[in-house]
């Protein structure tokens, strides 16, 4: 059986790692994490809608995400 994580159900997201990605990230050497925190950064920036730009410069601001 499936179970709906309860941020699912709030529109919210998860994400699963497992025990051997955790040991190949902490065999990365710090430069090589931080190559990787960037690479990540870049690729969630190039990915966002005007809608998410908007809600996370709301965040930002410390403002609601949405008008309401």
């Amino acid at each position: 059986m499936h179970r709906v994580a309860e941020s699912a159900l709030r529109g919210g997201f998860e994400y699963f790692v497992g025990d051997e990605q955790l040991r190949a990230f902490a065999r990365l050497t710090l430069l090589d994490r931080l190559r990787w925190l960037e690479e990540a950064r870049l690729v969630t920036l190039l990915g966002r809608t005007p809608v998410t730009t908007e809600r996370q410069e709301r965040l930002r601001r410390g403002e609601a995400i949405v008008n309401g």
